[in-house]
């Protein structure tokens, strides 16, 4: 059902070709902060892609609604300085991978994990 959410997380999306690095709020994997979530609530993503680039931004273990439209996805395509809000139900606690699905952006510092507080 629709409801608004219990928090905003802020994710910041950055990177260059040259030199080949991609980040997440300034960070790489696997030093990326976990973005923590409770059982039960409603989060709400804001994702900012401050790059040149699409990211294919993929969460394991959910799918999420487009705030803008309600459309449920599991990956949504980010373009070059695009913002967009997601919002997900965490309904299935445990260590969650999110990442871009352009693996070779993922394998060089783009990918992060969703942890459900215990």
């Amino acid at each position: 059902p629709r409801r608004g959410p219990n928090r905003l997380l802020k994710m910041v999306l950055e990177g260059s070709m040259n030199p080949y690095r991609w980040t997440i709020n300034g960070q790489r994997h696997p030093d990326v902060e976990p973005f923590p979530v409770e059982s039960g609530e409603r989060v709400r993503f804001k994702i900012m892609n401050r790059s040149s680039m699409f990211h294919p931004w993929h969460i394991h273990g959910h799918t999420f609604a487009l705030a803008a439209s309600g459309l449920r996805k599991d990956t949504v395509i980010l373009r070059p300085m695009q913002v967009m809000y997601l919002e997900l139900q965490a309904d299935n606690p445990g260590l969650w991978m999110n990442h871009c699905h352009n693996l070779y952006h993922a394998e060089n510092g783009m990918m992060s994990t969703l942890a459900y507080k215990r």
